[in-house]
């Protein structure tokens, strides 16, 4: 009879008790290991975050181009008034007009070489950069050199592919949505942007 009675008792083993554990939501325990850790989804990701200065903002960069832009126009002028000399009637004056339309075509090449490429490429900055505080540095510079410089061949290779920027202004509007607020140029060449007053480099 107590062999039939005891089939209706309580299961072996030890009684039911509350969930182990923490309960969901709880702080994390700082003793668990790394591996125990529960994982952020990948699409949790944040933004990039320059280690040295902030990454500069489209209106400051189109500010700064703006005044690299307005430095070339006196050339840009004075090959237009020579190109108007040179279709005028009379050698001399058709002589000219080609000579000074020349002298304006130079001097626009040359300043923008020097601006972009030469002075940009050794110290980060163009005029209109200087200007409006911001600079051009490698988005990965070497770990004792902070934030290094791009060199003239680098620079001149980023104007070179400011043409695909240029396909429609995509290129250059794309600093308005990108987490390293790049345009393509400085995508291909691994450029980046970055506030930093000239009085501090």
């Amino acid at each position: 009879m107590s062999q039939q009675m005891s089939n209706f008792g309580p299961p072996p083993g030890p009684p039911p008790g509350p969930p182990s554990g923490p309960p969901p939501g709880a702080p994390q325990d700082p003793t668990r290991g790394p591996s125990e850790q529960p994982q952020a989804p990948p699409w949790a990701q944040q933004s990039y975050v320059p280690s040295g200065p902030p990454l500069a903002s489209w209106g400051r960069r189109v500010a700064g181009a703006l005044i690299d832009i307005a430095l070339l126009l006196p050339f840009y002028l004075v090959a237009g008034v020579g190109g108007g000399l040179s279709q005028e009637s009379g050698i001399f004056v058709t002589a000219f007009g080609l000579l000074v339309t020349v002298v304006g075509w130079v001097g626009f090449i040359g300043f923008a070489v020097w601006n972009h490429v030469l002075k940009q490429g050794r110290t980060g900055y163009t005029i209109g950069k200087g200007v409006v505080g911001i600079k051009l540095v490698r988005k990965t510079p070497p770990a004792t050199d902070g934030q290094a410089t791009i060199g003239a061949p680098l620079a001149g290779l980023r104007q070179v592919l400011h043409v695909l920027d240029a396909f429609c202004m995509i290129g250059y509007l794309w600093p308005l949505w990108d987490d390293k607020r790049q345009t393509f140029a400085d995508k291909l060449v691994g450029t980046l942007v970055v506030v930093e007053p000239r009085s501090q480099a």
